[in-house]
């Protein structure tokens, strides 16, 4: 059926997928922006990280539940209904006046995780094949790249317009796309089914998920002795052993980890685990060494605003990246273009264990990176998509994402521990600490032995044969996403 739709028709789909899948990126980059606004205003940094928190810990889990509910009753559908919550998440913090409302909006904004795995879906099912690799290449890298705007937009907002701007234009964004969606987008599929919806598989998913999520979140502010995040841990990794074992067993599970088994899926959910634990982690230590003060030895003493804005150049880049990652992907399979990205990752973090100290040092390498991590992401869904059941695109994508939420959770604690190792302390008196060259090298090393073990895992999938001419030549007649 997608394979009749013309060019035209295939821009709007792409535009109106591109339009949605922003929400939920946009959402938390303006987050980033204000969050110290919103210390100032409510005095209680702990509270306001659960701004973080409340849409990390929804996210994980609806990404994957929520995904798995579009494969079954219809991806347009449920889009339809995360963006109802996403827009309504956003009007409740908009016009929250206490710290737990604006909590609550957060959740419930949270759902919207779920919104890239669909839209990946819903381009496999529109789209002609030859032309689905670009288009998921685009999809990474708008949202990429709106994540990265929206911390500018959202500072911005909270200086000249109000931190509340950012959630009424959040709900605004929602309502925008609902629309698209609803008159845009031709309807979806859905599966046939005879048994019974597997509720219990997503009832012990949900909790199993948060609950390790917490604890490695609850890590820098408790340490790794207190009893609370301990049980936390303890019982999210039993649960998650309990529900692996049922769903393996499960004729229909809800999240079916069978696919795991199987090799390049689970050498792709490995890869983008190794990409949050990793890559993820440029931003805290490009923020961190360009505002370190220069008596430490070590920093750039760049305001927050100029360290920010060292990434600008790169999150643009990342623009061009993804989309020719789709291409590549299209015409020699994903796994070269994973590839391409690996090595370009590993090299500039290698690359920037030697050269830190100057900010168009610090620039040319996180534009580097990034447009490493750009192709790198692209590739991953493109990886999943090759050989994953089409009935189960989203699921096995949100599945990926929720793995990428732990790499990241695990790998921010990870880098503040190495970079804790060895301080130098304010000479002035004052209760300043900041990390030693030391202490950087030991967490760049740390993020490079990662990046040197993407590459390995993507040598380790298997190998595909490239497109034939003629899949070439549909690619390349392919104006809507060229």
């Amino acid at each position: 059926m997608s394979s009749t739709r013309s060019n035209a028709a295939l821009r709007v789909i792409l535009f109106v997928l591109l339009v949605t899948e922003i929400n939920s990126a946009f959402e938390v980059g303006m987050m980033y922006g204000i969050l110290a606004t919103l210390v100032r205003e409510y005095g209680d940094p702990a509270g306001v990280g659960w701004l973080i928190t409340a849409f990390l810990l929804v996210g994980a889990a609806a990404a994957a539940l929520c995904s798995r509910l579009g494969d079954i009753y219809g991806r347009r559908r449920v889009v339809l209904v995360m963006l109802v919550f996403a827009a309504c998440g956003s009007l409740v913090s908009a016009l929250s006046t206490s710290l737990p409302g604006l909590i609550l909006g957060r959740a419930l904004q949270g759902v919207a995780a779920a919104l890239l795995p669909l839209c990946i879906g819903l381009a496999r099912e529109y789209f002609p094949a030859a032309r689905v690799p670009v288009a998921i290449g685009w999809l990474a890298a708008v949202a990429s790249f709106s994540a990265a705007v929206g911390i500018l937009f959202g500072g911005w907002l909270a200086d000249n317009a109000g931190w509340r701007m950012t959630f009424w234009i959040g709900a605004g964004h929602a309502v925008l796309s609902l629309v698209c969606v609803l008159f845009l987008l031709p309807p979806s599929k859905s599966q046939a089914r005879n048994g019974r919806l597997d509720v219990l598989g997503g009832v012990l998913f949900a909790p199993a998920i948060a609950a390790v999520l917490l604890a490695i979140t609850r890590l820098k502010g408790s340490g790794w002795t207190d009893p609370f995040t301990l049980a936390l841990a303890a019982g999210g990794i039993v649960l998650l052993v309990v529900w692996a074992r049922r769903e393996w067993n499960h004729p229909d599970p809800m999240l079916d980890v069978r696919q795991f088994a199987q090799r390049q899926i689970g050498l792709t959910m490995l890869l983008m685990a190794l990409f949050g634990l990793g890559t993820a982690q440029l931003m805290l230590v490009v923020l961190m060494l360009g505002q370190q003060p220069v008596w430490t030895g070590v920093g750039l003493g760049l305001s927050a605003t100029l360290a920010a804005m060292v990434k600008v150049p790169s999150s643009v880049a990342g623009l061009v990246g993804a989309p020719w990652s789709g291409h590549m992907a299209a015409r020699y399979g994903a796994r070269r273009a994973a590839l391409v990205g690996a090595v370009v990752i590993c090299a500039s973090w290698v690359a920037m264990m030697a050269w830190h100290a100057t900010v168009w040092q610090l620039v040319v390498l996180c534009f580097v990176a990034t447009v490493g991590g750009a192709i790198l992401y692209a590739a991953i869904p493109n990886l999943v998509v090759e050989v994953a059941p089409a009935e189960r695109t989203s699921e096995l994508n949100g599945m990926s994402h929720v793995l990428r939420t732990l790499g990241t959770a695990i790998g921010t604690q990870l880098v503040s521990v190495l970079l804790a190792t060895s301080v130098v302390r304010d000479p002035s008196g004052g209760p300043a600490k900041y990390p030693t060259e030391s202490a950087y090298l030991l967490a760049l090393g740390a993020v490079s032995i990662c990046a040197a073990l993407s590459i390995l895992v993507v040598l380790a999938l298997p190998k595909r044969q490239a497109q034939t001419a003629d899949d070439k030549n549909a690619v390349a007649a392919c104006g809507v996403v060229e």
